[in-house]
């Protein structure tokens, strides 16, 4: 696409198809989203094979027509990996995309490495890696980006080819601060999974699945508040447009009741090249059906006083915590210090793999689990 289209002026159902596909997408609404992008996939392709019969679904030219349909695909892809927890149908997605469009897309190549890894093999081999890093080679030939560097030092260190993994990850640690912090984000994971198979270690897995290793993991706890009317509390710290708790409540049972906490105007305070403000909905709180709750305001104002009124004997089942900010972190995890039992699970969004995650998220948990007394052990780690 040489010049950029003017969405406003498109009124073809594909057209529409793949504007609501990408609002949805935008307010956090994957599933939904998938679905229109593949109305909107479908309906380019039916253009392109037959254009005179499918003149009327879209104003684009064959050229763009054939660009829109890569990236759509391409969307697909991605959702179907972070959202729809189908690695699969995300690598042949991906491979559509290629197809649609003649340029090559890197990102295209690094999802299909990422989606293969998300796949996890058969559980007896690591063929599903060796694939990986084919892909990631081409994305690199086409833009040699660091996270995709990352991911295939990662990838031939896991196979045993430590020698290429350790020249990658040695000439990125010389690079500025974007780039070696993804290096010293895998060392410290490195050294914490030190123990753990190759083949079953949790890495590059989409957002719901690495959700649902978590849900399932606190599922003890969960079941234990339903069948003794308990307050095992379920929480999202960071709710924006709720995406992730969408996918929590697809995998939760129906009767759960999940809180969600946020001030819905985005960061408090400036967090790296982030201002102040970012990542706000405008003050508007997602609308999502079911028992879920949402508490307006900072988590100073608003964690105390929900805790005190549920009484003493609430605890913690699960938390997911995307904040971002050290502060932030801090406020939570010194609000529920009193409420995180054996077996509570926590999940961090920015925990590593930034350029100040040794300041953020990641620093407010080391001091806390310091200042009571916790421990813990990871159960996966994506990002890196």
């Amino acid at each position: 696409m040489d010049e950029p289209i003017a969405w406003n002026a498109v009124v073809g159902e594909a057209d529409r198809a793949f504007r609501r596909g990408m609002q949805l997408d935008k307010s956090g609404q994957s599933r939904l989203a998938s679905g229109a992008f593949h109305e909107a996939a479908t309906l380019f392709q039916c253009f392109l094979d037959l254009p005179e019969s499918f003149r009327h679904v879209t104003n684009l030219e064959e050229d763009d027509c054939q660009a829109v349909l890569a990236y759509a695909l391409v969307r697909l892809g991605f959702l179907n990996c972070e959202a729809l927890s189908d690695a699969n149908a995300a690598i042949r997605l991906y491979k559509m995309a290629m197809e649609a469009d003649p340029i090559p897309n890197p990102v295209s190549f690094s999802g299909i490495g990422t989606a293969l890894e998300a796949s996890g093999g058969n559980g007896r081999d690591l063929d599903h890696l060796k694939e990986a890093v084919k892909s990631y080679r081409k994305a690199i030939e086409y833009s040699n980006k660091s996270s995709t560097n990352l991911y295939m030092a990662v990838a031939l260190e896991r196979l045993g080819q430590t020698e290429e993994s350790e020249s990658i990850l040695e000439s990125m640690q010389r690079t500025e601060a974007p780039t070696s912090c993804l290096v010293d984000s895998w060392g410290y994971v490195r050294w914490h999974t030190r123990n753990t198979e190759a083949s079953t270690l949790n890495l590059h897995r989409g957002t719901r699945d690495m959700l649902k290793l978590a849900l399932d993991a606190a599922l003890p706890l969960i079941e234990h508040q339903r069948e003794n009317r308990a307050q095992g509390l379920v929480c999202e710290f960071g709710v924006g447009s709720g995406k992730s708790m969408r996918m929590t409540q697809e995998i939760l049972p129906l009767d759960i009741e999940m809180h969600g906490f946020d001030t819905f105007t985005g960061l408090p305070e400036a967090w790296g090249s982030e201002p102040a403000g970012s990542y706000s909905t405008g003050g508007v709180v997602p609308s999502i059906d079911g028992k879920v709750y949402f508490h307006k305001g900072l988590f100073s104002d608003t964690l105390s006083p929900f805790l005190k009124d549920l009484g003493d004997d609430a605890y913690v089942a699960y938390a997911n915590i995307d904040c971002d900010l050290y502060t932030s972190t801090l406020d939570i995890l010194e609000a529920l210090h009193g409420r995180i039992v054996v077996g509570t699970i926590i999940v961090f969004d920015e925990y590593i793999s930034h350029s100040t995650w040794r300041q953020d998220e990641f620093r407010a948990w080391r001091e806390s689990c310091k200042r009571f007394g916790w421990e813990y052990e990871y159960l996966g780690v994506t990002g890196v």
